[in-house]
C-alpha cells in the first residue's frame, strides 16, 4: 500500500466526468451474436466524513477522499466497468474487463482487470492464462460490482495487508462433487502489481503464488486461501497471506465473517478480519458488520502499528428496481494508531491515536 498522497484537479475533474457519465443510463448488456457479450456495471457514489485530520478512502490504494480536503467526496466509490464475454467453441472461453475508478495515481484511467482465455479439458478441469482476479477473500471475484457487495463496500480493514487485485499468469480450476459438498480448487502462478504499506515504495511487480479451496454445502459456503508474493529487486521483499471465509445464506438472512493473518518480511505480521450479517425484507435489507485490522510484529521497518483501527457499519440497501439498488451506509471508524491507517489517506499532524471518525455513504449501484 503507497503512502497515500492529497486532492490533485485532475481527479476532482475525473471524478465530476465519472459521475456524469454514472447518472446517463448506460446501454443494457448485449449479445451481438452467439460468439459474444458485452455486460455493464458501476456504482456513483457520495461520502461525507467529519474527520478533518486525513482523507478516508475507498480502497487502500486511492489517495484522495472525503475528509481533510473536503468534508464530501465521489473519489471513493464511484466507478464504471465493461465486461465483453468470448465463446470461441465449447471449450474455449475468454473474458475481458475494463474498469474506470480512482487509482493510486489519483485519476480514473481505465484499467484491465480481467483479460484471459480459458480451456476446459473436461468439465472437471479447466485452465485459465492471461489476467485473472486473484480469490484472495471472499466476494474478491465481484469487490468492484457494488450491486453484488451486501455493503457499500469491502470492509477496508480487512484488505488493508494485501492490495494486490489480479495476477498475469496461469490458473489451474479442479470441480467436484462429493455427495452434498461442492468444491472447486484454484493454483495461481504469475505477476502481480502490489503496494507496500507503510512508506511511499510505489507499486512493486512480484512474483505471486496462490491456492484458494471453495466449498459449498446447501445454505453454507467456506473459503480457505494461502497466497504468497515475492520481489527480490531493489525492494526485496516476501508475504505469505492465509484466509478464510465462511457465508450462511438461507435467503431471508445472511451472516458473513473472514479473517486473514499476513506475514511481511519488512513490515511484520498482521491480523485482519470482519463479523456482518442482514434481514432481507422483501427488497429492503438492513445491515451491519464490525471489522479491525491489528499488526502483530514489526518486522524490519520499525513502523509496530500498521494499519490499526476497527470499525462498527450500520446500513440500508434498497433493491428499487430490477439491477438498481441504493445504500445507504453509516460507520463509525476509530483509529488504534496512525501508522499508515487502513482507511485513510493524506493523514495530518494533529492525527492521534483513539481519534474517531464518523462516515455516511451513499451509493447508487447497477449491473446490465
Amino acid at each position: 500500500m503507497t503512502e497515500k498522497r492529497g486532492h490533485s484537479s485532475r481527479s476532482i475533474v475525473a471524478t465530476s466526468a465519472l459521475a456524469l457519465a454514472l447518472a446517463i443510463k448506460a446501454h443494457a448488456g448485449q449479445t451481438v451474436d452467439q460468439y459474444l457479450s458485452f455486460s455493464e456495471f458501476g456504482t456513483l457514489g457520495v461520502v461525507h466524513s467529519d474527520y478533518d485530520r486525513a482523507d478516508f478512502t475507498g480502497n487502500v490504494v486511492q489517495p484522495t477522499g472525503a475528509g481533510f480536503g473536503g468534508s464530501w467526496s465521489f473519489t471513493p466509490d464511484s466507478d464504471l466497468g465493461v465486461q465483453a464475454n468470448l465463446t470461441l467453441t465449447d471449450r474455449l472461453t475468454g473474458v475481458v474487463q475494463v474498469l474506470s475508478r480512482e487509482n493510486a495515481s489519483g485519476n480514473f484511467s481505465p484499467s484491465l482487470e480481467w483479460g484471459n482465455l480459458k480451456y476446459d479439458f473436461t468439465t472437471e478441469f479447466s485452465v485459465r492464462i492471461g489476467r485473472i482476479l486473484l480469490p484472495t477473500f471472499q466476494l474478491a471475484d465481484v469487490q468492484n460490482v457494488g450491486y453484488a457487495l451486501p455493503w457499500v463496500r469491502i470492509p477496508l480493514e480487512f484488505n488493508y495487508a494485501d492490495s494486490t487485485e489480479h495476477s498475469d499468469g496461469i490458473e489451474l480450476l479442479y470441480q467436484m462433487k462429493t455427495g452434498p459438498i461442492s468444491q472447486l480448487l484454484q493454483a495461481q502462478v504469475g505477476y502481480s502489481d502490489e503496494n507496500s504499506p507503510g512508506a511511499d515504495f510505489g507499486t512493486v511487480r512480484a512474483g505471486s503464488e496462490l491456492l484458494s479451496d471453495t466449498l459449498q454445502y446447501g445454505n453454507v459456503s467456506g473459503e480457505l486461501v494461502y497466497q504468497h508474493y515475492e520481489h527480490t529487486g531493489y525492494l526485496q521483499i516476501r508475504q505469505d497471506l492465509f484466509g478464510m471465509g465462511l457465508t450462511y445464506d438461507p435467503g431471508a438472512y445472511f451472516v458473513m465473517t473472514a479473517c486473514n493473518y499476513a506475514d511481511n518480511s519488512i513490515f511484520g505480521g498482521a491480523v485482519a478480519g470482519y463479523i456482518g450479517a442482514g434481514v432481507r425484507f422483501g427488497n429492503v435489507t438492513p445491515y451491519g458488520f464490525y471489522a479491525i485490522t491489528h499488526a502483530t510484529s514489526e518486522g524490519t521497518s520499525d513502523l509496530a502499528h500498521l494499519g490499526n483501527e476497527h470499525t462498527v457499519a450500520a446500513g440500508l440497501r434498497w433493491d428499487f428496481v430490477s439491477n438498481f439498488d441504493v445504500k445507504l451506509q453509516i460507520e463509525r471508524v476509530t483509529l488504534d494508531s496512525v501508522d499508515d491507517t487502513a482507511a485513510f489517506a493524506d493523514i495530518q499532524a494533529g492525527a492521534r491515536p483513539g481519534d474517531k471518525a464518523h462516515i455516511v455513504s451513499l451509493t447508487m449501484d447497477f449491473v446490465f
